[in-house]
């Protein structure tokens, strides 16, 4: 299994300007057998909210266990995100397997392994307490397993996981987000935020600044992590499937 390093350095030969990527070793193609995923075109057909909404709903196929998130909001660090953690953290962190992505209509099409299950938010309220407790067991060993992947020592940085911009929700309108050099770097960047419109002569010394810690360490986080973006199964004993929507993850400040 390849080191947190090797993903690294492997995402980083990924050009994630490309408007199409197979990943013809994912079981898509390997198990599955299917020689080509549905064009970015066909799936965009299939949705009344394409090229309407920010935010369309995914498009599912069903008959080939196949989910595509796409939208002008989508960006293929999601894709290399999930590619990292399903490849080599799949036993401890479960995450949708990735198959490829397309770019099309200034819209990014992320093809992915569709989780047949229920979202924790649905269930929550109509699981016993002892299943409650067995989900929050199972979520703590998922959280711990992703607190403990850390960046290479001698190239950490703040950003999403291939070195670009952050992506949360948080910094959406804010085009220079990242990447940051270490962490003192994005903490004096979003203390400024406040009085970024000021003029240089009306900007003043923030008095929270030192309150942001510039010697913590650097972890992968989710960034959007509740009951809805939690999977589990429909039947039976209550089991976490997969963790889905990555869309703001990256490496950010452990506080």
């Amino acid at each position: 299994m390849p080191s947190i390093k090797q993903q690294i350095q492997l995402l980083a030969t990924l050009d994630a300007t490309q408007t199409e990527m197979d990943f013809l070793d994912s079981s898509f193609f390997t198990k599955a057998g299917h020689k080509s995923l549905p064009t970015a075109a066909e799936v965009g057909s299939l949705s009344n909210q394409f090229n309407k909404h920010p935010r369309p709903d995914p498009v599912k196929f069903e008959h080939l266990n196949l989910l595509i998130k796409f939208g002008p909001s989508v960006a293929v660090e999601e894709a290399l995100t999930l590619r990292m953690l399903q490849t080599s953290f799949a036993e401890k962190i479960p995450v949708p397997e990735v198959y490829g992505w397309r770019v099309y209509q200034n819209c990014v099409f992320i093809y992915m392994e569709l989780i047949h299950g229920d979202t924790l938010h649905d269930r929550w309220d109509s699981l016993s307490e002892p299943d409650r407790n067995c989900i929050c067991s199972q979520l703590h060993e998922i959280i711990s397993s992703l607190q403990q992947i850390k960046p290479d020592p001698c190239d950490s940085f703040i950003g999403s996981i291939n070195r670009a911009r952050l992506h949360d929700y948080v910094f959406a309108t804010i085009p220079e987000s990242g990447p940051f050099e270490n962490v003192k770097a994005f903490n004096d960047w979003f203390s400024s935020l406040p009085q970024s419109w000021l003029p240089d002569s009306k900007r003043y010394q923030d008095p929270y600044r030192d309150y942001l810690p510039d010697d913590g360490a650097i972890k992968l986080t989710h960034g959007d992590l509740h009951r809805g973006n939690i999977l589990i199964s429909p039947a039976g004993p209550p089991r976490v499937l997969a963790i889905v929507d990555w869309a703001h993850a990256g490496w950010y400040p452990e506080y």
